[in-house]
């Protein structure tokens, strides 16, 4: 059964934005009707225990709720072990086994694409 006894301090996770690049795409010089914004991120684990462990990572993924709203994940650097875990949208689970002081990044990238005169909130 799994015993849930708090933070483990020699189990460290870290998640770091590498980019946020908004295009104004441009078509013979008149902006296009549509904004495009492009994100990349890298998920860190590092094992700084002696011995070999299991890690479960969780990331919650992007996802539109509008039709005016599109939202694109490209393939992250390791494919994750189920998507949308537990019928959760947008849930992406990682299984990571990591030997003893060893470190695994996964790199991902998504883009967010909308109508020019919309607001899109978290953008």
């Amino acid at each position: 059964f799994d015993l849930y006894l708090g933070v483990d301090e020699n189990v460290k996770v870290t998640r770091e934005q590498i980019s946020r690049k908004m295009d104004d795409v441009l078509l013979a010089g008149i902006p296009s009707p549509n904004r495009r914004t492009t994100f990349a991120y890298k998920l860190k684990v590092e094992n700084h225990k002696g011995t070999k462990i299991k890690v479960l990572l969780f990331e919650a993924m992007p996802v539109s709720e509008n039709e005016r709203v599109k939202v694109k994940i490209s393939d992250p650097g390791l494919p994750p072990a189920q998507k949308d875990w537990k019928d959760r949208k947008g849930v992406w689970l990682w299984e990571l086994p990591l030997g003893p002081n060893a470190k695994q990044e996964i790199p991902y990238s998504f883009f967010v694409e909308h109508p020019r005169d919309m607001r899109v909130d978290g953008i």
